[in-house]
């Protein structure tokens, strides 16, 4: 016994002297490394074993309202991850060490009160003020009976709303009230137990607001079963964030103006619903914070920013993003600001369109560019909502809102597949900006967008005139049959021209040599003079004039380069100011 009892005792002091726990041994010639925790960051691992000698590296998160502005060890490095992230490397470990990271803390914050009647104080958060709007927090109250459906800066809600996570612009802060939603008596529903929470199977209300409970009798609410709200109809559905089924047509034949949901609810394909308005609210954090998608809404914001002033909104995909110089444009219409709202291509057009058009005024201009690579999503062949749009609205649910979506398909199948997608991937900050990174996620040393929303990262013209994909593309008339592309889009057009918008129409760069066989030199010039003929708005530009060599576009076949974008910019800038002109929207120079 005496033996045992001095191995162990040898045992626990070199367990000491490796700096670690009797219940993981470390070797002498490696070290635990500890990164002692704060409220400034996320970290996936705070604790690692290296050998002697070797480098830490630890990937964080860093909270919104944060910033790292170093360490105490002395030999450490602190940049930016390809993710978004950030990297802390303490190089050489020789000891086990625990290590503090020096956080700084926003001055700008948004102060969010409880509102429920209680003496609870208002929470101060701090928050990076990357941009032009700002997001709101998300999870920070709970009350036992209620739902939290949203901030307004009033309390009685007669303010501005916004949802949870959404975006608020700053003149509208810093005071934020949570609104809550009652839940609806107990005795209305019908449920049942099962391993995983509460299955609500009935509903007997008439109730013009119908809040379903996030608890029965003490039991989290975590599934909707099919025809549990067969028939209703009602004006408002409030849904809480335990939630996470909605089987198939659990409101078969429901009709509501209003649906209030959590985006960490994960199947939801088919529920069988009439629906007006789609409020999601953020229970996560958001995944594609710095990335091409969040930028919508960061060009959503400048759009806002500039809603009553004369406008050029150019759109289409990442033809536009990639592009204009807006720069360029300011210069040459000064009476009109310029915003680029191009994004991504294969995602359905017909809604952005819509968000746009609802901040647009008579005399401002949309300059439209579709790539026909794309040409179904781009002429509002498709009323289907997908994968990507979503995408796009993370980082401010309300611009879902602001449709109605009665007019849309496949809303449901895509928000799930959304949301099944983000459930998989690394949660990020409303912080991060995507002018931080480059196309391809890389840190960048200066903004790789400028305000009007182009990316101006240098792009350097290719080696060759020869095509990236072996996607060629159809320049044929057969290949834009009317009924299905040209009268969508121009009912699209002409919702833009009835509010006293201003539509033309210009081609899309494209390599030349990444066409299809049979867009011949004659099947392009009757292509153009179809459009000429069939579309409801001007044709500003040649097509021929659309078909660059290769080496002015860079690493696709429809982005330009940095000296193609000139070139591009400088070549529609009299096309444009002529069909002003001609218009009477500037005087005849």
């Amino acid at each position: 016994m005496r033996k045992a009892a001095g191995f162990l005792a040898l045992f626990l002091l070199a367990a000491l002297l490796w700096g670690c726990s009797p219940e993981a041994v470390i070797p002498a010639w490696e070290c635990r490394v500890v990164l002692e925790e704060s409220p400034g960051f996320i970290c996936a691992d705070h604790t690692q074993i290296v050998r002697r000698g070797a480098d830490a590296t630890f990937y964080l998160e860093t909270a919104d309202g944060y910033r790292i502005l170093g360490t105490d060890y002395e030999n450490a490095t602190v940049s930016p991850a390809p993710t978004g992230g950030t990297i802390v490397t303490l190089h050489q470990i020789r000891y086990p060490t625990v290590v503090t990271l020096t956080v700084e803390k926003s001055d700008v914050f948004l102060r969010y009160h409880p509102n429920d009647g209680t003496n609870r104080e208002a929470l101060e958060i701090p928050l990076t003020p990357s941009h032009l709007r700002w997001n709101t927090a998300t999870g920070i109250f709970t009350r036992p009976g209620h739902t939290l459906t949203g901030w307004n800066t009033a309390p009685d809600g007669s303010g501005t709303a916004v949802g949870l996570g959404s975006r608020l612009d700053p003149a509208e802060g810093p005071d934020l009230y949570a609104q809550w939603c009652p839940w609806s008596d107990e005795s209305l529903f019908r449920w049942e137990k099962t391993p995983t929470g509460i299955r609500i199977t009935g509903y007997a209300g008439t109730e013009d607001t119908v809040c379903v409970p996030g608890e029965l009798e003490g039991t989290p609410v975590t599934c909707i079963a099919a025809d549990a709200f067969r028939g209703l109809v009602c004006r408002r559905v409030v849904l809480p964030d335990s939630l996470k089924i909605i089987e198939d047509l659990a409101f078969r034949d429901a009709v509501m103006e209003e649906l209030v949901l959590f985006d960490n609810i994960r199947q939801i394909r088919n529920p069988g619903m009439t629906l007006t308005t789609l409020r999601l609210n953020a229970a996560e954090l958001p995944v594609y914070s710095a990335t091409y998608y969040d930028t919508f809404q960061d060009k959503y914001d400048w759009l806002l920013s500039v809603k009553d002033k004369k406008k050029i909104v150019l759109f289409s995909g990442s033809s536009t993003r990639f592009g204009y110089d807006s720069k360029l444009l300011r210069e040459a219409f000064p009476e009109y600001e310029i915003v680029n709202m191009g994004v991504f291509a294969y995602t359905t057009a017909m809604p952005q369109m819509e968000l746009i058009l609802q901040c647009m005024n008579p005399g401002d201009v949309l300059l439209h560019m579709p790539e026909f690579d794309a040409a179904k999503r781009q002429f509002c062949t498709t009323t289907d909502l997908d994968e990507p749009f979503f995408n796009m609205m993370e980082s401010n649910y309300d611009t879902l809102a602001a449709l109605d979506m009665r007019h849309y398909t496949n809303v449901f199948p895509a928000l799930e597949a959304y949301l099944s997608t983000r459930d998989a991937m690394d949660k990020k900050s409303y912080g991060l900006w995507a002018g931080d990174f480059d196309e391809d996620g890389n840190p960048v040393g200066s903004p790789s967008y400028n305000q009007y929303g182009d990316y101006i990262v240098y792009r350097p013209n290719a080696a060759t005139d020869q095509p990236v994909y072996g996607l060629p593309v159809h320049y044929t008339v057969s290949a834009f049959p009317e009924a299905l592309f040209i009268d969508p889009i121009n009912r699209m057009y002409e919702k833009f021209q009835v509010a006293g918008v201003y539509v033309y129409y210009t081609y899309s760069p494209r390599n030349a040599l990444a066409l299809s066989d049979d867009s011949t030199p004659q099947a392009r010039a009757e292509l153009d003079a179809y459009f000429r003929e069939k579309l409801q708005v001007p044709i500003i530009s040649e097509l021929e004039d659309s078909l660059w060599r290769g080496v002015y576009l860079y690493g696709t076949d429809n982005h330009l380069s940095t000296e193609g974008v000139q070139i591009h910019t400088q070549r529609l800038i009299p096309l444009l100011r002529a069909q002003m002109e001609q218009d009477g929207l500037l005087e005849k120079e």
